[in-house]
């Protein structure tokens, strides 16, 4: 039987009394001591230390109908931060947030990707900018998830696969070599999954889909992302949905990518808020389009339906121009084609979180943190 010590015991509560002021937000230090069956001594010095390390700080009293009101114990939310950056051809957005997932600072710049080291040298000076605007100095950043789009490697460092930035290959430390924290390429659908995951807590199991200019997906188990053998769980943007069907940038034909994305849906030239915004007036061509687009959602929905029983979350630029009438119609168009119908809708839309590739590339670092204090 493994012996447990008194330092275990000191960290472990030092840890649960972190984590009740996190999760509570407000709380006394009696009310502490009782929810975690400690002592008033014990849970004392742990607010001590916690105070004396700038993660925890008194503000204000708790409200009280009699007698003399407690003061009120709350994390400083500022004192770890994390970074979050997509990378897209010709621009990128990098967020700051804060230990409860909140965006602190936000910067969007227009910037051709390359993969020259003067890319990675501007990159660098916008992430230092950044974090000054916010007064977030480098020292308290837990790391920076840069989003992408394509495959990563496990550890973060390498990409292994990016035909769409053309950047197979790319590796993480011209960028890690410059920033004083660590760093790693993350999928970006994975990145959006994780913002879900965040917002949603509850949704333990489910499909992700990313309906964004390219389809994207993540398969989220027991609330961890699962990557499979080789980091490709979730790539659903590549199965095949049409044989011999239109071409896509893999170089193969009929995927998923070329008939549920952005591209696929809106013609040359088109926007997606005129696209729904004649659609929603009952413009002929766009009912159309979007009666056929769904059709191939449906098909590919009950595909991956069939091999995991879960809850579908759809994301990305689609989502938040959809309606339940939309859901409804999905599901409909699912069900004639299921071999197993089912009674409940199983397909929701997603939080529609702003910047949620940038944003969910910071949340790792700050999972980690409350995981591991």
């Amino acid at each position: 039987m493994e012996k447990i010590s008194m330092n275990d015991i000191r960290k472990r509560n030092y840890s649960d009394v972190y984590r009740l002021i996190y999760q509570e937000r407000r709380i006394s230090k009696s009310r502490i001591a009782a929810s975690l069956e400690m002592s008033l001594p014990t849970v004392t010095q742990h607010l001590s230390t916690l105070e004396r390390e700038g993660l925890v700080e008194k503000q204000g009293q708790m409200a009280s109908g009699i007698g003399r009101r407690a003061a009120a114990y709350t994390i400083r939310p500022k004192a770890r931060v994390s970074v979050g950056v997509e990378i897209l051809p010709d621009h990128i957005t990098a967020v700051v947030l804060n230990l409860y997932g909140e965006v602190i600072g936000k910067k969007e710049v227009s910037l051709t990707f390359s993969e020259g080291d003067a890319y990675f040298a501007a990159l660098h000076t916008i992430i230092c900018e950044l974090l000054q605007s916010s007064n977030a100095p480098i020292d308290v950043v837990l790391g920076a998830g840069i989003g992408m789009q394509g495959l990563v490697s496990e550890d973060g460092q390498r990409m292994l696969y990016g035909k769409i930035l053309n950047c197979t290959g790319l590796t993480i430390r011209p960028l890690s070599e410059r920033l004083s924290c660590p760093v790693r390429f993350i999928h970006d659908a994975e990145c959006a999954a994780l913002m879900e995951l965040w917002r949603t807590p509850e949704l333990t199991d489910i499909i992700y889909l990313s309906l964004g200019i390219h389809l994207g997906g993540a398969v989220i188990m027991r609330g961890q992302i699962g990557r499979g053998r080789t980091g490709r769980t979730g790539t659903v943007e590549h199965m095949t949905l049409v044989e011999g069907g239109r071409p896509c940038y893999c170089g193969k034909l009929g995927c998923m990518e070329c008939y549920c994305s952005v591209d696929a849906l809106l013609e040359e030239g088109e926007h997606l808020s005129d696209f729904f915004l004649l659609l929603r007036q009952g413009a002929l061509r766009q009912t159309r389009r979007w009666s056929e687009f769904l059709d191939y959602l449906a098909m590919a929905l009950n595909n991956l339906h069939m091999v995991l029983d879960c809850t579908i979350v759809l994301g990305g630029h689609i989502a938040p121009y959809l309606i339940q009438q939309d859901i409804d119609t999905l599901f409909s168009k699912l069900q004639d084609r299921t071999a197993f119908p089912e009674e409940e809708n199983f397909i929701r839309i997603g939080a529609q979180e702003n910047n949620a590739v940038a944003s969910g590339a910071a949340i790792p670092f700050i999972r980690t943190f409350l995981k591991t204090i």
